[in-house]
């Protein structure tokens, strides 16, 4: 409290909900009779619902599920054949209005004496069971029976008539359906034998038999032939004759796969080559074992040199003759596999040829048997629903008829307390709605949820000390502690603010009239003066000002008189029973207080307040009721801003604040006046007697 921002810290949760609770039992205590009007217009309402209401009459029916009705003991419902939800099938349709209306026609045949009453019908489930019971309420005993009792019956006859016309559709449905299998099969057998006779399926079937195995015989020899001819460019003339001789190449008839083979090409050199290289060898080591025993010149052994020559000259021989062999081969090959390519293109067009007609005939084939089985299976499923007998019985079995109907209680005390809660409900709801329509400001939390200016003082709200003059000035005794705590601690933060010796003149104002800001401006004067200071007050509300009263003086002659220049100010000052407190009263009331105030005068004044006071305090109008204040705050220190809690709008504020900022005046802060201490923000208040001597 004696801080120069004296904020209090952020409240818990609780203590905001408590604050918001005050504020909804303020707002109860100004607006409780609008809870007892609608609670009463409530009552009244019912009441008199009641009373022109007319008796009614409730009868029930019970149907209960046959016992092929299979129970669902997940869903703990019942569940029919389809899946469907019986019990809430069978309700609906009790509900429905074609079945109500049904039974209101059947009441009239049958009953035609009975005017048209109006039944409410509820059916409902029995828990746990296979049980619907349906109820019905009207005005009229005897027809509320009557009804009840119809629309069990007609519930009944409109589900065996759904039976029968459902099977009377299908069926209708199925012959169409079979009527167009019947022609699709038509189409298809005719489109099968046509076929058939167009083309010779036994032909087609050897012919692509034949092809196939033709094709294979003819690709075998086609891959041998690459094979052999790969094998004749890769090697040279001389290996050949080194490796034995590849198997004959197969040939493919004229009707088969397999004509035979034909040898190798150079089979015959390649004996010839094996036997002249093993004489060749026998010859040369011959010649080798007698060069060591013969001389040069002998006869047998020159012979067998000219043996050895010889044979080597067969062996070149046989080399050449090899290779144009291999030559004339390779040439041989590449115009076979030339021919056999055209021959295996030719062939697999007349094997596509025949799969395309196997193909085509194993498709109509397999039409004409579809839809031979699809018009089977439909006349089996026609069969069966006209074997099937037309009166099934339904799963529902009537229990019990309609009751006699009885007289059924009004429930007074329930739908009273149902109108009581109502109004209840809406008067709290409206309550709900002030509250929240209602922006006047009721704690410091609220106040800094809403303004960014700094709160230097809570007063506490003291009207139980009022008297006929208004609240009594701070005592020296006084007996209010945190009243007069609270202006000490708003003496403190002027006091203790960072540029207080620059606050020589100030002016207390608020946005509307009756916030308090006399009071507060004449308290904190005395508490001021208290500390030692000098301090001048002035009355500058031209209009309504009240300070002499609140001082218990008369004010003859004042501030007005002397902007008029009538009197010099000093003879205008009263010196009051508190010491170092002197007072400048309003004077005569005026109309033209903004002139007399805008006057240069009153910039000399002030200059001459600061040099005889140390603090000159002006109680200045509201600042939404004239401009004086705006007009005049400028040529201050600073000001200070008033809000009474419970009674300004915080809007009202925002907008007096904005129109002193306009005028670039420095607001030193707020002042909460009238602060309820029963609220959960002000615990400490509740301690007065720690402030006493």
């Amino acid at each position: 409290m004696d801080s120069a921002n004296p904020q209090p810290p952020a409240q818990p949760m609780f203590a905001s909900l408590g604050v918001k609770f005050y504020r909804l039992r303020t707002v109860f205590r100004r607006h409780w009779w609008i809870v007892a009007l609608t609670a009463s217009l409530g009552l009244a309402l019912k009441g008199y619902l009641l009373f022109t209401q007319p008796r009614q009459y409730g009868s029930d029916s019970r149907m209960i599920i046959r016992e092929e009705m299979i129970k669902d003991s997940d869903a703990g419902g019942y569940r029919d054949q389809t899946g469907g939800n019986f019990i809430g099938t069978t309700i609906e349709q009790l509900k429905s209005p074609t079945v109500q209306e049904r039974a209101y026609k059947r009441v009239a045949l049958e009953a035609p004496q009975f005017a048209h009453e109006e039944v409410e019908i509820t059916p409902s489930a029995a828990p746990r069971s296979g049980i619907i019971v349906v109820s019905g309420v009207g005005v009229n005993p005897d027809f509320t029976q009557r009804y009840v009792e119809a629309v069990v019956t007609e519930l009944i006859a409109m589900r065996l008539e759904q039976r029968t016309g459902i099977k009377t559709e299908v069926t209708g449905q199925l012959g169409d359906e079979i009527g167009n299998l019947k022609k699709e099969l038509e189409i298809e057998k005719t489109k099968l034998q046509t076929f058939i006779e167009k083309n010779n399926m036994a032909f087609w079937a050897e012919q692509g038999k034949s092809a196939a195995l033709f094709l294979s015989g003819l690709k075998n020899q086609q891959a041998s032939l690459q094979n052999e001819l790969q094998r004749l460019e890769n090697l040279s003339p001389d290996q050949l004759l080194s490796l034995p001789p590849t198997p004959g190449v197969p040939r493919a008839g004229a009707n088969g796969p397999a004509g035979g083979q034909q040898s190798s090409f150079n089979s015959e050199l390649y004996t010839q080559f094996l036997q002249k290289t093993q004489e060749l060898t026998q010859k040369q080591a011959e010649l080798e074992e007698r060069s060591e025993v013969w001389k040069p010149k002998h006869p047998r052994l020159q012979s067998l040199k000219i043996e050895v020559e010889r044979i080597q000259r067969n062996l070149e021989v046989i080399k050449a003759q090899n290779a144009e062999a291999a030559q004339n081969r390779i040439v041989s090959i590449k115009a076979e596999l030339k021919s056999l390519d055209s021959s295996i293109q030719t062939w697999d067009e007349k094997a596509l040829e025949a799969s395309r007609k196997d193909a085509e005939y194993q498709t109509l084939q397999a039409n004409v048997a579809r839809t031979q089985a699809q018009t089977e299976k439909l006349l089996g499923s026609v069969s069966s629903i006209m074997t099937g007998s037309s009166t099934d019985p339904d799963p529902l079995v009537v229990m019990q008829k309609a009751s006699p109907a009885k007289e059924l209680p009004k429930g007074t005390i329930k739908h009273l307390a149902i109108g009581l809660v109502g109004g209840l409900l809406i008067g709290g709801l409206i309550l709900f709605l002030i509250n929240r329509l209602d922006d006047r400001l009721t704690s410091s939390s609220e106040l800094l949820q809403q303004f960014t200016e700094p709160i230097l003082a809570q007063i506490p709200n003291v009207i139980e000390s009022r008297t006929d003059t208004g609240l009594p000035l701070i005592q020296d005794d006084d007996q209010r502690y945190s009243y007069a705590e609270a202006f000490r601690s708003l003496r403190s933060s002027l006091i203790f603010m960072p540029n207080q010796t620059d606050l020589r003149t100030l002016l207390v104002t608020s946005a509307i009239p009756n916030e308090g800001k006399s009071t507060i401006a004449s308290n904190l004067a005395v508490t001021m003066a208290a500390s030692g200071a000098r301090i001048l007050l002035v009355d500058a509300d031209l209009r309504r000002g009240d300070i002499a009263e609140i001082f218990g003086l008369k004010g003859a002659s004042g501030l007005s008189n002397i902007l008029r220049g009538e009197i010099p100010w000093k003879e205008a000052v009263v010196q009051t029973k508190y010491p170092n407190l002197s007072l400048i009263t309003r004077g005569p009331v005026t109309n033209q207080s903004g002139e007399l105030l805008l006057k240069p005068l009153m910039l000399k004044l002030l200059e001459e307040f600061k040099e005889s006071y140390d603090l000159a305090l002006f109680n200045t109008a509201p600042i939404l009721a004239t401009d004086d204040t705006p007009s005049l705050a400028p040529n201050f220190d600073g000001a200070l801003m008033v809000v009474r809690a419970q009674f300004t709008s915080a809007r009202l504020t925002r907008n007096a604040l904005d129109a002193l900022y306009q005028r670039q005046v420095n607001v030193l802060g707020l002042i909460l006046n009238s602060v309820d201490t029963e609220m959960p923000d002000y615990h400490y208040y509740r301690y007065p007697k720690y402030y006493a001597a």
